[in-house]
């Protein structure tokens, strides 16, 4: 039983530093948007899904020690992933992230061209409509991705990503975990 957990820490961690190529989840013709909300960043495509989730934080270091350095990761994953949540539970459900992705979709749109302002505002609806539904899940899937350490050692950053694959990775680990 000890070697099923440490088989499985092994594969969790293993899962958690394997870099994903960033098309994942995306068709070969699919236009990826980037829009930042604050610390946030949603990449989706023209189709309305989107693909990843990533938050960067920051922190500093308390003490200059190892110990000190590894609580100040710490602390920037947490602030990274609470970016995250803080997305999901108020930008998402505010409309301002509607509102952000319909303009930044639109940009490029003539005034009077209302049939592109239409699919933009149903593109917007649809990123935001999954990603809510997906909310739980979406959670459960967050891995780090980047961790600096600024020049003089004072600062460290932490850059978090969740997509569909380390969704699904979650969620078969906690399905061989039995919960």
């Amino acid at each position: 039983k000890k070697l099923l957990i440490v088989m499985l820490a092994v594969l969790a961690t293993a899962c958690s530093t394997t870099k994903l190529t960033e098309n994942e989840g995306a068709s070969k013709d699919a236009v990826k948007y980037t829009q930042d909300f604050g610390k946030v960043e949603v990449t989706f495509t023209d189709e309305g899904n989107w693909t990843e989730i990533r938050a960067t934080a920051t922190a500093s270091v308390p003490i200059s020690d190892d110990a000190g350095l590894e609580q100040a990761m710490n602390i920037a994953t947490m602030r990274a992933k609470r970016n995250i949540v803080e997305f999901i539970n108020t930008d998402l459900k505010s409309g301002k992230t509607l509102d952000t992705i319909t303009d930044s979709l639109a940009k490029n749109v003539s005034e009077d061209d209302q049939a592109s302002k239409q699919k933009a505002a149903t593109i917007a609806t649809k990123v935001s409509e999954k990603i809510a539904v997906e909310a739980n899940g979406i959670l459960k899937g967050v891995y780090i991705t980047d961790r600096k350490i600024s020049g003089d050692g004072k600062t460290v950053a932490v850059t978090v990503k969740v997509d569909k694959r380390s969704m699904r990775a979650a969620n078969q680990l906690r399905m061989a975990m039995g919960k």
